[in-house]
C-alpha cells in the first residue's frame, strides 16, 4: 500500500505505548486515524496530543472483547472519518509477575486470568478482523491489517505460558488470515516487538482487578506497579517501522533483531526433530502436503528479494 495519504486507519490500544506510536507515525504521514482504547482518560489525552501535532484523529472507547462494541466503533469511525483502509489490532494484556524477578507460573494461573488474556489478545483480533475486513473486500480497493503479537509469539520462556499461548495463537491466526486476504489485495503484517515503552503493566493491573476474585491463590499478589526502569524502545520508532511494513506489504515486523539467535535456536530444534516416520513406508499424499502449504511465505521472500535487488 504505497498510496497512504488520506487513508483511514483504526488502531486498538491506541491511547498509549505502541498504539500511540503507530498513531503518531500514521498521522504524520497524512493518514486519518481513529484510536480506540478502554481507558477513557488516556484516550482523551492521546487525542489532544495527536491533534496538537496536526493529525486528523478520532477517539473511541472500545472493549475489544465485545462484538457489539466493535460494531458501534466501526459505525462511528466510518461515519466521521470514512471507510477503514488499515486496521491495527494492537490492544493487549500481560500475564503478570509475582515479584520483580519472578513470573506467574502456569500452575498458579486462575481460570479467570487465562480467559482474560485470550479474550483480549486473541478474540479481540478475531472480532476486529471480522468487523472491518468484509468491508475492505467488498470495496475492492485493497487494505492492510496489522496484528500485534510479540516476540512471545515465537519464543516461550518459563513463566509466560498463558501470554505466549495467546501470542502464538495471534501469529497462527494472522498467517492463515493473510493467505485468505491476499487474493483481495489486502496485506497483513504481524508485529512482534521486544521491550517497548508502554503502560501495559498498569493497564493489565486495572483489568485484572475487575476479575471475579480467586480463592486467595498466588495470583492475588501479582505486582501492579511498574517494574524497575530499564531502557526500552521508543514506541514512535516502532510506529515508523510498522508504517514501512504497510507500504512494503511485509508479513513480519521484527523490531528487535537481537532476538534472532533465540528464534533460530527454537526453529533449529524443531527441524532437527524431523527424523524417522512413526510408520516406516507411510507418507501423507502430495495433495495433503500441498494443502498444508501457504503461498504467503514464498510471496514474502520474493518481495524481499525484489527489494534487495532494487537496492543493489
Amino acid at each position: 500500500m504505497q498510496d497512504i495519504k488520506g487513508k483511514v486507519c483504526f488502531i486498538t490500544g491506541g491511547a498509549s505505548g505502541i498504539g500511540l506510536g503507530m498513531a503518531q507515525a500514521f498521522a504524520a504521514a497524512g493518514i486519518k486515524v481513529g484510536i480506540a482504547d478502554i481507558d477513557e482518560t488516556a484516550l482523551e489525552r492521546a487525542v489532544k496530543t495527536l491533534r496538537a501535532q496536526g493529525g486528523t484523529v478520532l477517539g473511541i472507547r472500545l472493549d475489544v472483547t465485545d462484538a457489539a462494541s466493535w460494531q458501534a466503533a466501526a459505525t462511528r469511525v466510518e461515519a466521521e472519518l470514512g471507510p477503514v483502509d488499515i486496521l491495527c489490532n494492537n490492544a493487549g494484556v500481560q500475564q503478570g509477575r509475582m515479584s520483580f524477578d519472578k513470573h506467574l507460573e502456569l500452575k498458579d494461573v486462575p481460570r479467570e486470568l487465562w480467559k482474560l488474556l485470550f479474550d483480549i489478545n486473541v478474540t479481540g483480533i478475531f472480532l476486529g478482523m471480522r468487523t472491518f475486513t468484509p468491508g475492505m473486500i467488498e470495496r475492492g480497493r485493497g487494505g492492510h491489517v496489522v496484528n500485534t503479537a510479540s516476540m512471545a509469539g515465537f519464543l516461550a520462556p518459563p513463566g509466560l505460558a498463558v501470554y505466549a499461548a495467546t501470542k502464538f495463537a495471534a501469529v497462527g491466526l494472522s498467517e492463515s488470515a493473510a493467505a485468505e486476504l491476499a487474493p483481495h489485495g489486502i496485506g497483513l503484517s504481524i508485529l512482534c516487538p521486544g521491550g517497548v515503552q508502554s503502560n501495559l503493566v498498569e493497564t493489565t493491573a486495572a483489568l485484572r482487578a475487575k476479575l471475579v476474585p480467586t480463592s486467595g491463590g498466588p495470583a492475588e499478589a501479582l505486582l501492579t506497579q511498574k517494574l524497575p526502569h530499564v531502557p526500552k524502545m521508543d514506541p514512535r520508532n516502532v510506529g515508523e517501522m510498522v508504517l514501512r511494513a504497510i507500504r512494503n506489504d511485509e508479513l513480519y515486523v521484527f523490531t528487535h533483531p537481537e532476538y534472532r539467535p533465540l528464534v533460530e535456536e527454537r526453529f533449529a530444534t524443531a527441524i532437527d526433530a524431523f527424523a524417522d516416520s512413526a510408520e516406516p513406508g507411510y507418507a501423507d499424499t502430495p495433495a495433503m502436503l500441498e494443502r498444508s502449504r501457504s503461498k504467503i511465505y514464498a510471496a514474502q521472500q520474493a518481495r524481499r528479494n525484489n527489494r534487495r535487488s532494487g537496492a543493489e
